[in-house]
Order: structure tokens, then sequence, then C-alpha cells
């Protein structure tokens, strides 16, 4: 277990469990207390490193959910000489590795960001960002897949960029709906057939 004189660890502990807690039960749903409990601290230790409850989730957002859609959705296209490729390869892996015991808790970006925005501002401002980020990030791929001849000339990369940050959105909160991860390849299709229909040359998925 992370010590005081570990701050580093401690930090990242406290921020593993305000995650873990917060994605299965709600921002609002969890309580200092009991991630301090869950993480072996006292309170005191908690308010060491965030001074509020609220300041433990912008981290969340802003370290956690940020850094983990990079790694998720954006670092892996730069593997794919044809990007259309890769988005479609990396739905897949996504959605095909996805935990069952997830399939109800949905994307915990989205969750936040539907949860808080509302309420906190600073939220709101935090998830916007992130969202805003994923598509800027996809957008250079789609930017490298209309240069190199793997996308129509016309197409308008910043909407098609648009388009599948909200598919892939779509696919968590319809699997968390339903319950049932039978979206996840409906929708893979969906993703499928429209960059298909954007290609310059075939992409296989």
């Amino acid at each position: 277990m992370a010590t005081a004189r570990d701050p580093e660890k401690t930090r990242a502990l406290i921020l593993d469990v305000a995650f873990n807690e917060i994605y299965a039960r709600g921002f609002q749903g969890v309580g200092v207390r009991e991630i301090a409990a869950k993480a072996g601290l006292t309170i005191g230790a908690f308010f060491h490193y965030f001074p509020t409850k609220s300041s433990v989730g912008y981290a969340i957002v802003d370290e956690v959910l940020k850094q983990g859609i990079l790694e998720r959705w954006i670092r892996p296209l730069a593997a794919y000489k044809n990007p259309l490729q890769g988005i479609l390869k990396t739905y897949r892996k996504t959605f095909d590795d996805w935990p069952d015991e997830y399939l109800a808790r949905g994307c915990p970006l989205n969750n936040l960001a539907q949860e808080m925005s509302a309420i906190d501002p600073a939220f709101r401002e935090r998830t916007r960002e992130v969202i805003t980020l994923w598509i800027d990030e996809l957008e250079k791929h789609l930017r490298r897949a209309k240069k190199d001849g793997y996308l129509e000339a016309s197409t308008n990369t910043r909407e098609l960029a648009e388009f599948i940050v909200t598919l892939h959105e779509a696919a968590f909160a319809m699997g968390k709906t339903l319950n049932d991860r039978a979206i996840y390849a409906s929708l893979y299709n969906a993703l499928r057939d429209h960059l298909k229909a954007k290609a310059a040359v075939a992409t296989e998925g």
C-alpha cells in the first residue's frame, strides 16, 4: 500500500480507487469517506491530496479519462498506413474486449458528462475538452487518410471525426441501456459501411 512517504503512489492510488467507485456508482453515489477507506487512508490523507471531492473528479477527467481516450482510440491509429482500417480494428478490439461486468456501466467519460455537466460548470468544461481533443486527434488521422488517398477528396474530415466519436459513444450508451452486447456488432457494421462509402479504396476492418 502507498504511504505518505510515497506521495506519487498515494495520489495515484486515490485516483484509481475513486475512478472505480465512481464508475460503478456515479459521482454523487460515492463519498470521500468511502474512497479513503477503500484506499486504506484516513480522511485527512485524502484531503492532503485532493481538497474536495470535486477536485478528485476533475483529476479523473483531466488525467485518467483523457489518457484513456488517447490510449484506446487515438494512439493505435499511428500503426496503420490506412487509418480507416485502424479505426475499424480499434472499434472491434475495444468492444470485443469490453468486460461483461462493464456492459451496464457504459462509458465513464459520458457518464460523468451526463451526470455532472448540468450541476457543475467545471465538469462540463473538462468533459467538453476531452471530447474535443478526441475529435481533434481523430481528425488528424482522417486528414492523413485523405492526403494519402484512402478517403474521397470531397470528405469533410471534421464532420466524419464527429460522426465516428458520436458512434463510439452511442455504442457504449446503447449497450448500457439495452444491456446487450449485440448492439456493439450492429453499430460496428454501420461504421464499416459508412467508412466504405467514404473510402477511395477498399477498406476492411
